[in-house]
């Protein structure tokens, strides 16, 4: 009697899956990585007397800019994945939802050649576009009890980054 051993094909997938997973999971939160790692480099360098609107700086940079740039690019180029970790069904806000994150990251990357009312603009537009957004995924969560990784855990950001950037602002500025 021969038996034939058939080659375990699941593995490697498992492992992708996870991968992509893992990654679908840190996306959101890119721009809070960021800026975390880059003040606290700058603070263990030492901060000056100045250091309220270097922070508010950091936060205008990463919080809105590579975080807007980085949604951006996930929700224009790889919609209908996002979409799915956000529970939703493929639609044509993936493009809308784009180009609005895209062009509030950039405008945020320019917002420290300019004056600090200019940062405090991009901070109130980003602040209602994502709190709108969260008021969204908890209606999302309330009505068709939705609770998709990327539907809940982007409530953080939707909800603390807002607050976090108007508090430095009126508070470091």
């Amino acid at each position: 009697m021969t038996t034939t051993i058939e080659p375990i094909q699941q593995q490697p997938e498992a492992a992708l899956k996870h991968k992509r997973s893992f990654i679908g999971g840190v996306l959101p939160f890119i721009g809070v990585i960021l800026f975390v790692i880059v003040t606290a480099r700058q603070f263990a360098a030492g901060a000056d007397a100045n250091w309220g609107p270097v922070v508010v700086a950091n936060a205008v940079v990463y919080l809105i800019g590579y975080a807007g740039v980085g949604a951006g690019i996930s929700h224009i180029f790889f919609g209908k994945r996002i979409s799915k970790t956000i529970g939703f069904a493929k639609s044509p806000y993936e493009l809308e939802v784009g180009f609005a994150d895209l062009a509030f990251g950039i405008v945020a990357l320019m917002a420290s050649s300019f004056s600090p009312e200019f940062s405090l603009a991009i901070i109130l537009v980003s602040s209602i576009f994502r709190v709108g957004c969260g008021i969204g995924h908890i209606r999302s969560m309330i009505q068709e009890r939705n609770f998709a990784p990327n539907n809940t855990s982007i409530l953080f950001v939707n909800f603390v980054v807002p607050a976090f950037l108007l508090f430095a602002y009126f508070t470091w500025m």
